[in-house]
């Protein structure tokens, strides 16, 4: 097949991609510009179409701008979209209290209520004002440790708190929560004490978001009549409704670290077996080419992906079994990566900031890959028995889809699941009965005994699922983590995959060029990356919450150092970021096995700079050689004694003080060292010291 043939059998995905680029280019809009872009856009589309239709009209060479006035349409449109549906931004956060409608609830890891809420009257103390609705993120402190939300999504509610705006994280590399949410659609985020939240009145959420809410939680409750309960109903709801918010966090990482956590993310997986169910349903009644058909199946998948959720790769498993059911009608074939360009066009028109959603490309990607990989694999065993090619189905699909997903998932998530291929052997196959059979209990759930029978079913099926991640789990290796790619190493790594396949197809020697250019640069790359980890020297000291938690690169070796009280999953989410883009490796150390022998100080390298980091300590106590040089001085506990006349011994510019300094101390040596020549460094304040500063 030649280059240009191909090219042309894909124009829906380069639509996408302009209309993408629309998307990605609002982000660094001002909205104060709004309107001057929005006119000087208009002035240059009109200038294109008068200049074809008064000059080059009738002349076939220069066709071409008539697609590149589309193309320029479509950019324009992806622009104003983004900047019509992008939040409205706060720039400093404010107090507020306020009255406001409960849109969703959940509960988080930690025990807090999280609330997605609507404010509709509320007084602040600022002069912030509201152009149009928001959506605001509270996060409440729970009363007595209730497991449930206080409040359901209808209910109005009344509380007081501050509201933030889009802040950047405090600790370098860490995930940039407040983008996160204004990307979500959420202006700004605050905490709310439990004494000042409120529960105003009662309601119900109205309109379709209701109503498919309603019969979601209808369909857990008939699951939970039929004795599905626990581990196996968390894992069912999620499976077959898209409710992840009742999973349990060790359930979850079963799923993530044996490679099965797909299942749990309705996908094209589980809408395509519902298509595949409600057409072997139809067959009993109409035939292939019926248009009664096609509007059935068409409105079965769009009211399966409504109840769901309407995930990103459910939308997009809608868009490509509906063209197929209608091409099927016609008699019509359709190229699989047109059908993903309409799928990413539909979902951006709709919904434009889908763009930066993990869940928009890795369900893309992995449709991707196996389109892109799948028919190579198979020819390997195309002439085998029957079980041979089921089985090599199975590892080929499972292996396409990882490969299109793998350098997305190293950039984003910083590890791969070494057993993803086992998993998918065992699990995968369970997922369709799973399915069906919770269709048929729902369906035939008045008719007692054949209801209980299906359950029964559903619970050893479950239960079994659940005993096979749990035991991938507990394999060695089942889970590395720290393998982060750079951006330039995934963007190299995809150009890399299309010029291959390319080659594939095609057989041109430009694209083996480039196929070979890009490997080399590949190398490059990654060499550049292993000599400048090898040259790290870092020494941080984080904020998490009120503990201690520092963080040491010496020539690329990590080491993380932290009180006995932080939690793994709290360093992981402040640190691992970090020492994945700086170090080969990371150990780490309990902060009792570095203090010296009376607990009091101790002294960290990195490189050829010097920190002493002081605890609970008198430091008249404490000798040193005179004009010892140290880079920083780090105050992590209740310091005592003559600071200064301390300070005066030793050499250093800077004093850093950690979040653990009691806040008293820190009012102290204010007022004791203001007057030395020293740069301070409040980590509360100012957020994670990171030395030396270059590229944070």
């Amino acid at each position: 097949m030649k280059l240009k043939e191909l090219v042309r059998r894909i124009p829906f995905l380069f639509f996408a991609s302009v209309l993408g680029a629309g998307i990605w280019f609002a982000q660094f809009v001002d909205e104060s510009l709004l309107l001057i872009l929005a006119l000087l856009f208009l002035v240059i589309l009109l200038s294109f179409f008068l200049l074809f239709s008064l000059r080059f009209r009738g002349r076939y060479r220069n066709r071409w701008r008539v697609g590149a006035s589309f193309y320029l349409l479509v950019f324009i449109a992806g622009f104003f979209l983004a900047m019509i549906n992008r939040p409205i931004g706060i720039k400093s956060g404010f107090n507020v209290v306020g009255t406001a409608k409960v849109l969703d609830a959940d509960v988080t890891l930690s025990g807090y209520h999280n609330y997605t809420v609507e404010p509709f009257k509320f007084s602040m103390d600022s002069s912030f004002s509201l152009k149009s609705k928001m959506v605001w993120r509270l996060i409440v402190e729970p009363p007595d440790s209730l497991l449930r939300p206080m409040a359901r999504p209808g209910d109005i509610v009344k509380f007081s708190a501050f509201i933030a705006g889009h802040e950047k994280p405090a600790n370098p590399g860490a995930f940039d929560y407040g983008e996160y949410l204004f990307r979500q659609g959420i202006s700004g985020w605050g905490f709310v004490e439990k004494e000042r939240f409120f529960i105003e009145q009662k309601g119900a959420l109205s309109g379709l978001r209701g109503q498919m809410r309603h019969l979601r939680h209808q369909t857990i409750e008939i699951y939970r009549r039929h004795g599905i309960e626990g581990e196996e109903l968390q894992v069912l709801s999620a499976l077959t409704l898209g409710v992840r918010s009742m999973l349990d966090e060790e359930v979850k990482n079963w799923f993530i670290h044996s490679g099965a956590v797909h299942v749990l993310a309705v996908s094209g997986l589980h809408t395509g077996i519902i298509f595949l169910l409600v057409n072997w349903l139809l067959n009993l009644f109409l035939p292939v080419r019926s248009i009664i058909r096609v509007i059935i199946v068409i409105g079965v998948l769009i009211f399966y992906a409504v109840l769901t959720g309407g995930a990103p790769s459910v939308f997009r498993a809608v868009v490509m079994l509906s063209v197929i059911q209608i091409g099927n009608y016609s008699e019509k074939s359709s190229n699989v990566y047109n059908l993903l360009g309409v799928s990413a066009f539909l979902i951006l028109l709709i919904h434009p900031m889908s763009l930066f959603h993990m869940g928009f490309w890795l369900s893309h990607l992995a449709v991707a890959g196996i389109v892109t990989f799948y028919p190579v694999f198979s020819k390997l065993y195309s002439g085998q028995k029957i079980f041979i090619r089921w089985a090599g189905d199975l590892a080929s699909v499972s292996l396409a889809a990882q490969i299109g997903t793998l350098p997305l998932s190293l950039f984003t998530f910083r590890a791969f699941p070494s057993w993803f291929l086992l998993s998918n052997f065992l699990i995968l196959p369970l997922v369709a009965p799973i399915l069906v059979l919770s269709k048929f209990l729902v369906m035939f759930s008045e008719f007692r005994f054949f209801s209980l029978m299906i359950a029964g079913v559903l619970n050893d099926l479950l239960g079994f699922m659940l005993e096979v991640v749990e035991w991938l789990d507990s394999l060695p290796w089942s889970y590395m983590q720290g393998l982060w790619v750079n951006a330039a190493t995934m963007w190299i790594l995809y150009a890399l995959m299309i010029f291959l396949m390319l080659w594939y197809h095609t057989r041109m020697r430009i694209m083996l060029k480039g196929t070979l250019f890009l490997l080399l640069f590949l190398m490059l790359v990654l060499h550049q990356d292993y000599w400048r980890k090898s040259k790290t020297d870092r020494f941080v000291v984080f904020d998490v919450k009120r503990e201690n938690v520092f963080g040491v690169i010496a020539s690329g070796q990590g080491l993380v150092i932290a009180d006995t009280a932080v939690s793994r999953r709290n360093i992981d989410f402040a640190c691992s970021g970090f020492f994945a883009r700086n170090s080969f490796n990371l150990d780490r150390k309990l902060l009792s096995e570095c203090w010296n022998a009376s607990g009091e100080a101790m002294i960290w390298c990195s490189g050829t700079s010097r920190f002493l980091v002081l605890g609970e300590v008198d430091v008249d106590r404490l000798n040193f050689s005179e004009g010892l040089k140290f880079e920083g001085v780090v105050f992590s506990g209740d310091v005592k004694g003559d600071v200064p006349g301390f300070l005066s011994q030793i050499v250093t510019d800077r004093l850093i003080f950690a979040k653990s300094c009691p806040p008293w101390c820190i009012k102290r040596f204010r007022e004791e060292i203001e007057h030395l020549p020293m740069e301070l460094h409040f980590v509360a304040q100012d957020g994670a010291f990171v030395y030396p500063k270059n590229g944070f």
